[in-house]
């Protein structure tokens, strides 16, 4: 009975731990995220062309991150091939496709503020999947978070941004598929999950290849998608993986959303696309909701350790 007493007072400073390093983690890969638009604005080429270099040179930054993650040259490909890893493949895939398309065809504070509808949808999503109870303090958070949206949405459309409609449900078609993908993270954490989603950017590029003529475009702008690919992929949806199968799904999700008052910021400052008020209104809103979730969530830690 000792024994397994003082086991479990050695574990839980650990597990505390691997909550903090799962925030730091998922947090750095909303800043990288954030930059997608920046990119995006940098090289406007057609979207295959897009999906492929960036697909390309995304997937090979998150082999290298899961070789950092195993200590070595070893990838594990065949643990990737599971229900759960083939799952995340198809989902990756279709928000990949959404995403660039939503880029190139509704403002970015459109794209960045309905994807934080993010950790409702995934709290949602896991307590139906398998009744993980989101905390309090993150369904108020998300809850915040989605009037945010609301609010700049609403304004965007007051300014006539209908015709902005099949980039804003291509947004909503990554958001839907991104809050699958993080339950299934938190869900199967015994699936290689950076192989799973290296494999998906591969077969993304494959897919792009027969669709367009990738060598067609300057030098420079070969440089530029791989360092989209590279950021966005291996930053964002690589330091994403490894940090969100250390926490809840619903504050996994809340924290992602970090990016949104960030990535319009980019693209005012070197684009000059000047978001509106409402967008302003809404981005503080999801950032005062995330704010006030990481620091309770500190204090909570700071308390029982």
């Amino acid at each position: 009975m000792a024994d397994r007493t003082g086991t479990a007072q050695l574990a839980a400073p650990s597990a505390r731990r691997g909550i903090v390093v799962g925030m730091v983690l998922v947090v750095i890969s909303a800043v990288a995220w954030s930059s997608a638009g920046f990119f995006a604005r940098v090289a406007p080429v057609d979207i295959w062309i897009v999906l492929f270099w960036r697909s390309l040179f995304g997937g090979l930054s998150i082999v290298a991150l899961a070789m950092i993650q195993r200590r070595g040259f070893a990838v594990d490909w065949r643990r990737a091939f599971t229900p759960a890893g083939i799952a995340m493949m198809a989902l990756n895939i279709i928000g990949m496709m959404s995403f660039v398309y939503a880029l190139q065809n509704t403002t970015i504070a459109n794209v960045t503020v309905i994807y934080a509808t993010l950790p409702f949808i995934t709290a949602i999503l896991a307590w139906f999947w398998f009744r993980e109870r989101a905390k309090r303090r993150t369904l108020i958070g998300s809850l915040v978070a989605g009037v945010g949206v609301a609010i700049t949405v609403g304004g965007t459309m007051a300014l006539g941004a209908g015709t902005h409609l099949l980039g804003d449900l291509a947004a909503l078609s990554l958001t839907i598929a991104f809050a699958f993908m993080t339950v299934i993270m938190r869900r199967h954490r015994e699936t290689a999950m950076l192989e799973a989603v290296a494999t998906a950017c591969f077969l993304m590029a494959a897919i792009a290849l027969f669709l367009c003529k990738p060598l067609t475009i300057s030098v420079g702008d070969i440089a530029w998608l791989a360092a989209f690919g590279i950021v966005t992929q291996g930053g964002g949806l690589g330091i994403y993986t490894m940090g969100a199968g250390r926490l809840p799904s619903a504050q996994a999700a809340l924290l992602s959303a970090s990016e949104v008052p960030l990535s319009p910021l980019w693209v005012w400052i070197f684009f000059d696309e000047v978001p509106a008020t409402e967008t302003f209104i809404g981005g503080a809103l999801v950032l005062c909701a995330i704010l006030w979730n990481i620091g309770a969530e500190l204090r909570a830690h700071a308390e029982t350790s």
